[in-house]
This record gives structure tokens, C-alpha cells and sequence, in this order.
């Protein structure tokens, strides 16, 4: 049985390597609805998450407190359990949320602290601006640990009703790292920009579209929609590029408390099932 153990785990990290591209496909994290939603989400605010664009925070107007799961191509070697809470204030909405990938021998975790508000540019709209900053540890059993310090900013806006705009840099910080640290980091350290729109043409639809660059990979391009069949439903797709993903899910609304399943398919290596639990309080 130990012998399996071996083979089993440096086979869960060959499949993490080569499910990145860009660097940050293989962590199936952010909550499951954007998941579902081919991952396109820089420009959808309220969300507890604040994974793809800290603004997002700026937008809610009641305190949130989310959960995921995640296990990416069927392996629980690249399991990801991750939280997130978020609470207004008068000031600013603050936020914390963390998250552990990986298992004994390969184990990477983030903690965040985040802030999003609200800035008025005119009587009748406001521009939402977030900030994230934080640490990611990831260790190998045997070699050690190293920790990188983390550090995302974002912007959103409506530009036309129904349509809006976010733009998001991601762990800002590793711009000035040297190639040797890059390669003790973990790949969700690399740093990226995420520029999308997101437009509602009814209370009932949101199509999302964002395009991704980071350093170490080239652009994806990703889209999804989401439809609400009836208040307590909503169905979703999405597709994104590099590597070519296709995403379905749902979510099912009970009261404040919210329920999201989504699955991922790889063009390569299978499906990434997540679920995830949201209440509102």
C-alpha cells in the first residue's frame, strides 16, 4: 500500500503541472459559481469571494460568509478547501478568506486580508476599488518551505446601464522576484492582469467575458452566463481558453442561504467538481 502512496503523489503533481496554463488552472478556487461560469467574473461585484477581483467586495451590502470544495480531475491529492467572509462597514467593507491545496507531502496555503469601497465620481455613479494582501506558504515533505508575500488590487464600474467593467493585477508583489525564487514559489504566485465586462440584459441573465494574461503563460480568454430559471435556481455555463475548459453548474437559493455546484471539464485531463455554500446575514 505504501508503494501506491508513492507512485500515486509525484503523479498528482505531474498533473497539477501540466493542467497550468495560465498558471492558476489547476486551483479550482474562487467559489463555485464563478467556477461554473468558465471562471470569468473581474467584472461581477457583490461577491464574497473577491478570488478574481477584490472590488467585488465594495458591492455587498449585507455580511456573507462562504465555503468551498473542490478536487480537481477526481484526484484528492488537488483538493482545495477554501473560505471566505465578508462584512460592510460604514468605512469599507473588510474581508478574510484562506485556502489549503494539496495534501501531506505537497501542501500549499493563503491567508488574505482584503478591503473594498466604494468611491463616488459623480452624483450618480461610483467606482468600486479593492485591495488584498496576504501570505501563501508551499511546502514538500523533505525540502522545505518557502512563503511568499501576496498582493492583488482591482477596480470596477458601470460604463453604460447594464454594462459593467473591472480590471484586477494579482500578487503585484512577485513582479520584482528573481526567476530562482519563481521557481520555489508556488504557480499561484506567478503575477497576472484580468481585464473583463459583465452585462445584464434582464434581473434574470449575466454574461461574463474577461481575458487573463500572466507572466508565465500566454492569454485566456473566458466567458460564461448565467440565467435564473425561477428565484430559487439559476443555471450556468462557460468556456475559457488555455487550456480549453468547459464549465456547467447551478445554484439554489434557500432564504440567505445559497448552494452552488459546478464541474469543469479539461480538455485533457477530466472534470473538476466543486460545490459550494454561501449565507447571508
Amino acid at each position: 500500500m505504501a508503494s501506491i502512496r508513492v507512485l500515486h503523489w509525484p503523479l498528482a503533481l505531474v498533473l497539477a503541472a501540466l493542467a497550468a496554463g495560465p498558471a492558476q488552472a489547476q486551483y479550482a478556487e474562487g467559489g463555485a459559481r464563478a467556477l461554473a461560469m468558465g471562471r470569468a467574473g473581474v467584472a461581477l461585484g457583490a461577491d464574497a469571494w473577491g478570488h478574481t477581483n477584490p472590488a467585488a467586495w465594495a458591492g455587498l451590502d449585507e455580511r456573507r460568509a462562504a465555503l468551498q470544495v473542490s478536487q480537481s480531475f477526481g484526484l484528492g491529492e488537488l483538493r482545495v478547501g477554501a473560505l471566505s467572509a465578508a462584512a460592510p462597514t460604514r468605512i469599507a467593507t473588510v474581508a478574510l478568506a484562506a485556502r489549503t491545496y494539496g495534501f501531506s507531502e505537497r501542501r500549499e496555503t493563503r491567508v488574505k486580508l482584503g478591503t473594498g469601497r466604494r468611491l463616488a465620481i459623480s452624483p450618480s455613479r461610483g467606482l468600486d476599488v479593492g485591495l488584498a494582501a496576504g501570505i501563501e506558504t508551499a511546502s514538500v515533505e523533505g525540502y522545505g518551505s518557502e512563503t511568499a508575500v501576496l498582493l492583488d488590487l482591482g477596480v470596477q464600474g458601470d460604463v453604460l446601464p447594464g454594462l459593467r467593467a473591472g480590471l484586477a493585477g494579482r500578487n503585484l508583489l512577485a513582479l520584482a522576484r528573481d526567476d530562482d525564487a519563481d521557481l520555489r514559489q508556488s504557480a499561484a504566485t506567478v503575477p497576472g492582469l484580468t481585464v473583463g465586462l459583465a452585462y445584464r440584459p434582464s434581473d434574470r441573465a449575466t454574461i461574463a467575458l474577461d481575458a487573463d494574461q500572466d507572466l508565465d503563460f500566454g492569454l485566456s480568454v473566458r466567458a460564461g452566463a448565467e440565467v435564473l430559471l425561477v428565484p430559487a435556481l439559476a443555471l450556468r455555463v462557460g468556456v475559457s481558453s488555455e487550456p480549453v475548459r468547459f464549465t456547467a453548474g447551478a445554484g439554489f437559493q434557500a432564504g440567505r442561504l445559497r448552494a452552488d455546484l459546478a464541474v469543469e471539464g479539461h480538455e485533457t485531463l477530466g472534470l473538476t467538481p466543486a460545490v459550494g455554500v454561501e449565507v447571508s446575514f
